[in-house]
């Protein structure tokens, strides 16, 4: 005898099993996502009575209940966990960074007990403590799962992992975190450290970025007007630099170096009018001294504006102020082309009288054609002899001896 299956029954049956099986299925899944983070009365009441010791810095009472209630916790991993916790934060609070950290690494052995953002934290406390005790090999790894796992990461995390970089030398590495932080808050110091690591790389055209940006939120801070100047100076980019110095000379209040500086860089750039008058005025107003080296710097810029007669005031002042025998031998050189002899003569004589100057011959060889122009033969005469000793001057010396010997001649037949 044959049996006739009814197809659409155990069709019917089939899918009623396959339902049942899914919401097994599901609830086994529900209850193994759902987590009970529930307390014993014991285990609440010590942690309780930790926290309420460590407000009033009962520190060494609040540890030792805590960890005394670690054995009676038994199989719970989530209360023990929680102890473990509550410990790293009292280390943390007293500054015990050491015990802080094998706490908090306890912790997160446990950690897949607790709700997943509180693991989050602790992981991030974790790299903060290794931070803080400059373990920057071991906060690393940690860093970088917390990112892993975090979808919008914040400002201060970013300048973390840009930190741990930068301290573990990976200075190429450290640069997009600390981007990235700075794009999201820009902090002052964050900006330094890029920069520092710009300029410890020789990237000398990204710092100029940092710094440009650090003047738009601080344009009264002179000392990135003068890490600009610098920057520039680096590259050789000596118009950027004066075009920056001049712009600092008018946003801060600039010391005597840096007046300097801009006044020499008006020279390099051919403004010799420019670093004259920045001298003077600030000489005037007493913000740079009138000392013998910056009187000779005023000196040098009249001289490449052509202004003899300033020049030569200026130098004047420097030379008795220092009483240099170079500084007198270029008075002589000044006053010979103005052909104020007499002056030149002087000048020249207190030159050689000094008597350490590298080139004397060329004081004799100026003193002479003085002395020569003004009609003081014998003078000329004891000048022209004495350059003659000297190679370098001894052709020039004859010649013009040659000259003085004529002169003297046609006098005396006349």
């Amino acid at each position: 005898m044959k049996v006739k299956l009814d197809f659409s029954i155990v069709k019917s049956n089939v899918i009623f099993l396959i339902i049942l099986l899914v919401i097994l299925f599901s609830q086994k899944i529900s209850a193994e996502k759902k987590k009970s983070y529930s307390v014993s009365q014991a285990t609440y009441k010590v942690l309780e009575k930790s926290r309420k010791l460590s407000d009033k810095n009962r520190y060494t009472d609040a540890v030792n209940i805590l960890k005394k209630q670690i054995p009676k916790t038994g199989k719970n991993q989530y209360e023990t966990t929680l102890i473990h916790q509550h410990l790293a934060y009292i280390y943390l609070e007293n500054q015990d960074n050491k015990k802080a950290i094998v706490e908090l690494e306890l912790t997160l052995k446990g950690g897949d007990t607790l709700p997943p953002k509180n693991t989050q934290s602790l992981r991030y406390n974790l790299a903060q403590v290794y931070i803080q005790s400059e373990q920057y090999i071991e906060a690393l790894p940690v860093l970088e799962q917390w990112f892993s796992l975090e979808k919008k990461p914040k400002a201060d995390a970013w300048y973390l992992k840009g930190l741990i970089y930068y301290k573990l030398n990976r200075f190429s590495s450290a640069v997009n975190p600390l981007k990235k932080a700075i794009a999201l808050s820009p902090h002052e110091n964050w900006s330094i450290l890029l920069l520092s690591i710009h300029l410890e790389q020789k990237h000398y055209r990204q710092a100029i970025q940092v710094l440009n940006r650090l003047l738009d939120l601080y344009p009264h801070k002179k000392k990135y007007w003068m890490h600009l100047t610098d920057v520039h100076l680096m590259l050789k980019d000596y118009t950027k630099a004066l075009a920056t110095l001049k712009l600092a000379y008018r946003a801060v209040s600039l010391e005597e170096k840096d007046i300097l500086r801009l006044a020499q860089l008006y020279m390099y750039k051919n403004i010799p009018y420019s670093a004259a008058e920045l001298l003077l005025s600030n000489m005037q107003q007493q913000t740079i001294k009138a000392n013998a080296s910056n009187l000779e710097l005023l000196a040098n810029s009249w001289a490449m504006a052509r202004e003899h007669n300033k020049e030569l005031k200026y130098l004047k002042q420097a030379a008795e102020m220092k009483n240099d025998a170079r500084l007198y031998q270029r008075c002589g050189q000044i006053l010979l082309k103005l052909e104020k002899w007499n002056q030149a003569i002087s000048m020249l004589k207190k030159a050689l009288a000094k008597g350490n100057l590298k080139q004397p011959q060329q004081s004799y060889l100026l003193m002479g054609i003085a002395a020569y122009n003004a009609n003081k033969f014998k003078t000329a005469s004891w000048a022209f002899t004495q350059a003659e000793k000297y190679k370098v001057t001894k052709k020039q010396a004859r010649l013009w001896m040659r000259q003085l010997n004529q002169k003297m001649n046609g006098l005396q037949k006349s």
